[in-house]
């Protein structure tokens, strides 16, 4: 646990004391040979986490910025783009892409499902031609997970490109650009990557070449790429001390093996599925559409999310409330990033006590035991 809270919302994330030292140190100059140096590996850690041999870019900003630099890369105005609607999020990428001048078509899956190659390659029937396939690997409202790789192989059939929201999954779960065929991904510093907010991050196809657009004094493609070669390419002022932060969180991540770290994912987020039904809570997502980086709950009958909130935070533990339609309905535990198994058991423990004491009925320890049960027959 780090600090006086267990922080567990679907971002910000725990961070490691590694990363706040890092953090925690004087600036250097962002032309300097040092940070020109340290800011060239930290793109090149990144490109794992995204499985491309292509350009990263690396800006001040939030995951928002990030999507509105990838949506500029990928859109060019006049063209058409499907959206994949699993959650509140898909809403930003209609936005974002109508602005840019794109006609955009979305379709909407059932509460708690998701997109596989299948009901991709419905959708774009129903869409017709599309240039763009937009979609988010997890929604972090909904914590509905996209089958990326199957939803590409359908858009790459009809010819289209394929952009992805990952702010809720990269470094928490398997992506392979290069590979799946999935051209543009964005993400910010504070979800799985586990690094404080206020980065934005995108990653390009191998080979892939940017949309030319002129429209935009902050999002200069061409600048931007030309900076990452090297920050003596002076262009923006990086955020020097996050990305000293994002550079030692890929350090650690990079230690622990990317298979094993999508491995504990998965395995964390079993066991907290099977603690919630365990309490006979009901999920949002349906298999096989749930997330490994966030978990989505409805909140039981008579139990008010103001109260629980409340009561889970007067226990030293930090949860997240619902978004858009699911706001007041449900409740969300994240578990990404350098959340382990002793903070979730915490969070179980303090659930249990929370909802007893708002008037559910509990059978303390019910819960816990089901999350240790999967973890252990998870080898962990």
């Amino acid at each position: 646990m780090y600090g006086q809270r267990i922080l567990l919302t679907p971002g910000p994330t725990l961070v490691d004391p590694r990363v706040l030292n890092a953090l925690n140190t004087q600036p250097l100059n962002h032309v300097s040979p040092e940070f020109n140096q340290l800011h060239g590996e930290t793109l090149e850690m990144l490109k794992p986490i995204f499985g491309t041999r292509g350009q990263v870019i690396l800006i001040p900003g939030s995951g928002t910025s990030a999507m509105e630099l990838a949506l500029r890369i990928a859109c060019r105005p006049g063209q058409r783009a499907l959206v994949l609607k699993t959650g509140y999020f898909a809403g930003y990428l209609q936005r974002g892409l109508e602005r840019l001048g794109c006609n955009v078509a979305m379709e909407e899956a059932p509460l708690g499902e998701g997109f596989d190659e299948k009901k991709a390659q419905e959708a774009l029937d129903r869409a017709g031609d599309v240039d763009l396939v937009a979609l988010q690997q997890v929604d972090t409202g909904t914590s509905v997970a996209n089958d990326v790789r199957g939803v590409a192989k359908a858009a790459k059939r009809r010819g289209a490109m394929v952009l992805v929201d990952a702010v809720a999954s990269a470094a928490g779960m398997e992506m392979s650009m290069d590979q799946w065929g999935v051209d543009v991904v964005f993400t910010g510093s504070q979800k799985a990557l586990a690094t404080p907010p206020g980065l934005g991050i995108v990653a390009l196809r191998e080979g892939l070449e940017p949309a030319e657009r002129g429209d935009s004094l902050y999002f200069d493609i061409p600048l931007l790429l030309r900076e990452m070669e090297s920050t003596q390419n002076y262009f923006i002022t990086p955020a020097v001390n996050l990305v000293k932060a994002l550079h030692e969180s890929l350090r650690i991540i990079r230690e622990e093996g990317l298979g094993n770290r999508y491995r504990r994912h998965e395995a964390q987020a079993k066991a907290v599925r099977a603690a919630l039904r365990a309490l006979e809570i009901d999920l949002v997502a349906k298999e096989p559409f749930n997330a490994p980086t966030v978990t989505a709950a409805y909140l039981p009958q008579g139990v008010e999310w103001p109260r629980l909130y409340k009561a889970m935070v007067s226990r030293g533990v930090e949860i997240a409330g619902g978004l858009g339609e699911l706001k007041g309905r449900i409740f969300r535990i994240g578990h990404m990033g350098q959340v382990d198994a002793s903070e979730l058991v915490a969070a179980i423990a303090a659930l249990e006590r929370s909802l007893r004491e708002l008037g559910y009925s509990v059978e303390l320890g019910s819960g816990l035991s089901a999350f240790q049960a999967l973890l252990w027959e998870q080898g962990y």
